[in-house]
C-alpha cells in the first residue's frame, strides 16, 4: 500500500511538471509570435511611409521642375528633411542630385532673400537645424562623388554639381545674404558656415580613408578648394545646374 502510494505521488509530481514545461513551452511560442507579428507590421509600415514620403518627394519635384513658382528656401527645407529621413544613397541617388540643384537654384535667386536656401541659416529657430541638414547633404554629396567616374560624360556632369554644392557651402563669399543691403554685419552669419567648413574639412581631410576612393576624394576635395581653383568651379557651376 505504501508502494502504490509513493508511484502514485511520483506520477503525479511528473505530471505536474511536465505540465508546467509546456505551459511555459507554449507561453514562449506566444511571445514569439507575438515579437514576429509586430516586426512584420514595423516592417509593412516603414515601407508604406517610405513609399509615401518617396512619392511625396517626386511629386515636390516634378512641380518644380514645371517651373510654375520659385519654391521657398523654408520649402525646400522640409522636403531635404523628409528626404534625408528615408535617403538611401543608392535608390535615392536621383532624388539626391534633384535636391541638389533645387538648392542651387534657389541660391541663384536674384534679390529673393525667402527663396536662397542659405537664408534659413540666419534664422534664429533654424540655425541648428539647418546645420544638421546642410551637413548631412553634404556628406551624401560626398558618398556619390566617390562612386562617380570622370570620363562618363553623365557622371562629369554629376560631379560638377556635388563639387559646387561643396564649394558653395563651404564659402561664405557665394552667400548672397551676406552680401545683400539688408546684411550691415555679416559677421553672425559667419558662425555656420564655419561649422560646416569644420564639419566637412574634418570628414574628408583628416582620419585614415576608409577606401581609395575616399583618398582621391580628399585630394579632389583639398584641390578644388586652392585659391586658384574655387573660382573657376563656382564660374562653371550655373551651367550645370539645370536637368
Amino acid at each position: 500500500m505504501f508502494t502504490v502510494s509513493q508511484t502514485s505521488r511520483a506520477w503525479f509530481i511528473d505530471r505536474a511538471r511536465q505540465a508546467r514545461e509546456e505551459r511555459l513551452v507554449q507561453k514562449e511560442r506566444e511571445r514569439s509570435a507575438v515579437t514576429i507579428q509586430a516586426l512584420v507590421r514595423s516592417f509593412l509600415c516603414r515601407r508604406r511611409l517610405h513609399r509615401d514620403i518617396r512619392k511625396e518627394i517626386d511629386e515636390f519635384f516634378s512641380a518644380d521642375e514645371s517651373g510654375s513658382s520659385k519654391r521657398s528656401a523654408l520649402c525646400i527645407f522640409k522636403i531635404a528633411r523628409r528626404l534625408l529621413f528615408i535617403c538611401k544613397t543608392t535608390e535615392d541617388s536621383e532624388r539626391l542630385e534633384k535636391l541638389c540643384r533645387s538648392i542651387l537654384n534657389s541660391m541663384d535667386a536674384e534679390n529673393e532673400p525667402k527663396v536662397w536656401y542659405v537664408s534659413l541659416a540666419l534664422s534664429k529657430d533654424l540655425t541648428l537645424l539647418w546645420i544638421k541638414q546642410i551637413k548631412s547633404i553634404l556628406w551624401h554629396c560626398c558618398e556619390l562623388l566617390g562612386q562617380l567616374k570622370p570620363e562618363i560624360l553623365q557622371d562629369s556632369r554629376l560631379i560638377t554639381l556635388y563639387l559646387t554644392m561643396l564649394v558653395t557651402f563651404t564659402d561664405t563669399s557665394t552667400w548672397k545674404i551676406l552680401r545683400g543691403k539688408g546684411t550691415a554685419d555679416p559677421r553672425p552669419g559667419q558662425a555656420p558656415a564655419l561649422s560646416v567648413q569644420r564639419h566637412v574639412n574634418s570628414s574628408l581631410l583628416s582620419g585614415p580613408a576608409p577606401c581609395g576612393c575616399c583618398a582621391v576624394l580628399r585630394q579632389s576635395y583639398a584641390t578644388i578648394h586652392h585659391p586658384r581653383h574655387v573660382g573657376t568651379c563656382s564660374r562653371g557651376s550655373s551651367q550645370h545646374r539645370g536637368p
